[in-house]
């Protein structure tokens, strides 16, 4: 739906309306001026309309320069007032930027054969404004449908082929060391050294809860079992069970409480480890090792894990930004498959590097 209008903006378009008719008007009558210099066309107007030739040649061919002028005073007055609404209401950073701005305007005034043909630009600027207004929707004809698909194919062309640019000189600059990688452990992970030291903590809280209680059962069974090979090896148990009558039964008890003991004391590490209330004791162990991966000695680890990371992300970008959107559009829109597209990093086409 068009938004109300305000009597600004119909003034305004009454006064392109006005303007759009003398311009076509200008622009027929230089093309038919044109063909009526033609011995053919004087012919056939002599013959058919001798009225309105003999009228034509006397009143505007003999005088079409003074004609010119006159639709060129209008078209300068309208500039001169267009630019001083334009000072007044200061809609320009310099009052003589308007000119600059509207120069096929300027040009097309310029009584020259090849500077009239700049009023066409006069028409064409016009319909975003009437498209705005609501007075004509182009976006359904199949004119503007075409000049959009095509014209986003070369936006798209050109635009990846400018960000492929960017991206291997980026991978050049950090193949031969460049102070990126120093910058990038400074200016990004150092300042951000309490949120991820946060976030692996909580990570770790929550991977260890999930874990373990999914595996909580078999790791019983895991520590009964070693704690039952541990006891046959044992040779103070085995002296009780060789007890007679009450030896076996009591080694049993005593591996059977054994095994709840250390049960118990690891599931309450686990409990700890998990609950929200002990983070501290987490937090710390995660800053300690984060400090350690910071220090000098892991300096050049870092920075070659950093590369590899930051190579196989551009990689990564490269790749979709290669993929041609306007050809798997396109045969989505025909109802074909849409084309292969190469091999993410992420579909197993990255090799490990080994910092």
């Amino acid at each position: 739906m068009p938004r109300t209008q305000t009597w600004k903006e119909r003034l305004s378009l009454v006064v392109d309306v006005v303007m759009l008719v003398l311009i076509i008007s200008n622009l027929t009558l230089i093309v038919f001026d044109w063909g009526f210099e033609s011995p053919i066309v004087q012919d056939v107007l002599r013959e058919w309309t001798p009225g309105f030739y003999f009228w034509y040649d006397a009143t505007i061919h003999s005088n079409f320069v003074f004609v010119d002028l006159l639709f060129v005073a209008v078209f300068v007055a309208e500039i001169i007032v267009r630019w001083g609404l334009a000072i007044y209401r200061q809609r320009y950073h310099r009052w003589f930027f308007y000119p600059f701005v509207h120069w096929y305007d300027v040009l097309g005034c310029i009584p020259v054969s090849s500077f009239r043909s700049l009023r066409l630009l006069r028409i064409v600027s016009m319909i975003p404004k009437m498209q705005r207004l609501g007075l004509v929707d182009l976006r359904k004809t199949a004119l503007y449908r075409t000049f959009s698909k095509y014209g986003g194919i070369v936006v798209e062309e050109l635009s990846d082929r400018v960000a492929v640019r960017i991206l291997d000189a980026v991978k050049d600059e950090i193949r031969d060391g460049h102070p990126v990688l120093d910058q990038v452990t400074k200016e990004v992970i150092e300042p951000q050294r309490d949120l991820l030291i946060q976030s692996v903590t909580h990570r770790l809280q929550e991977a260890t809860a999930k874990a373990y209680g999914t595996y909580q059962s078999d790791f019983r069974e895991y520590v009964e079992d070693v704690i039952a090979e541990a006891v046959d090896r044992n040779q103070e148990i085995r002296a009780i069970a060789a007890i007679p009558g009450v030896g076996r039964t009591m080694a049993n008890l005593l591996e059977r409480a054994i095994s709840d003991i250390v049960f118990n004391v690891i599931d309450q590490m686990m409990a700890d480890v998990a609950s929200l209330e002990n983070d501290k004791v987490i937090n710390q162990i995660t800053s300690i090792s984060t400090d350690a991966l910071l220090t000098s000695e892991y300096d050049q680890r870092l920075n070659r894990l950093t590369r590899t990371i930051l190579l196989q992300s551009i990689d990564l970008i490269k790749e979709h930004v290669e993929i041609q959107q306007w050809k798997i559009e396109g045969a989505a829109d025909a109802g074909d498959e849409a084309p292969e597209t190469p091999p993410t990093q992420g579909d197993g086409a990255v090799k490990n590097v080994t910092p």
